[in-house]
């Protein structure tokens, strides 16, 4: 019995060894394409296994999914994602809502929740947390909210734990390291709340408009 426990003890020992042999004698283009073939499969396995989706969504050329357990991917129905997307959920859920739109090369990371008509310009990037902490449930922890029907402009950084109000405009280049009000236009790095020069700058605008507008009448 003794010798037998003993024998078990030594199996990963010997197994380390062998795999050590393997890998030493192992060409590396062959290492490389064993590599390559395996995250391929793992990635579109997840992707057709672990994305809920609704009707009429559509992904585009080279999509890639990764995740970890026990998170998804949930879609709501005709969302667009773009050509290059890479979306991860190793340390939280993805859910998106109907009928959004990802622009080229964007990088969508979770825990994060995403309101329906919400659209992204190319090279988006919606940050996860920076370390993966196993000890947290991130399902039931802080997490990135983006609400609906919010334009995200090309470029643009969405840090984690952020949270966006509805019908917000994220400018082309912002890095959003605060918490976005309903309406608000932000724009910057760090980005700022440029509403009410926006707003300004439209009343000049609609003023002169005007005025040009009588001026001509009158002539």
């Amino acid at each position: 019995m003794a010798e037998k426990e003993q024998s078990v003890a030594h199996r990963p020992a010997e197994r380390m060894t062998v795999n050590r042999s393997i890998d030493r004698f192992t060409p590396s283009f062959v290492k490389a394409a064993v590599k390559r073939v395996y995250w391929r499969v793992r990635r579109l396995y997840a992707r057709y296994r672990h994305i809920e989706k609704g009707r009429f969504v559509e992904f585009g050329y080279r999509f890639r999914f990764t995740r970890e357990e026990p998170y998804r991917a949930y879609v709501g129905e005709r969302t667009v994602v773009e050509d290059f997307n890479v979306w991860s959920a190793r340390q939280g859920d993805i859910v998106v809502g109907k009928h959004c739109w990802f622009g080229l090369y964007d990088i969508v990371m979770g825990p994060v929740e995403i309101g329906d008509d919400t659209e992204t310009g190319p090279g988006v990037k919606i940050l996860g947390p920076h370390h993966p902490i196993f000890e947290l449930d991130f399902r039931t922890q802080q997490k990135t909210i983006i609400g609906k029907n919010v334009r995200i402009l090309a470029g643009a950084i969405i840090l984690f734990g952020i949270k966006i109000g509805d019908n917000a405009v994220i400018s082309a280049g912002s890095v959003v390291n605060k918490d976005v009000p309903e309406g608000a236009f932000v724009a910057g790095n760090p980005a700022r709340n440029l509403s009410g020069i926006t707003h300004r700058a439209w009343e000049i605008a609609d003023t002169k408009d005007k005025a040009g507008g009588d001026k001509g009448a009158n002539e």
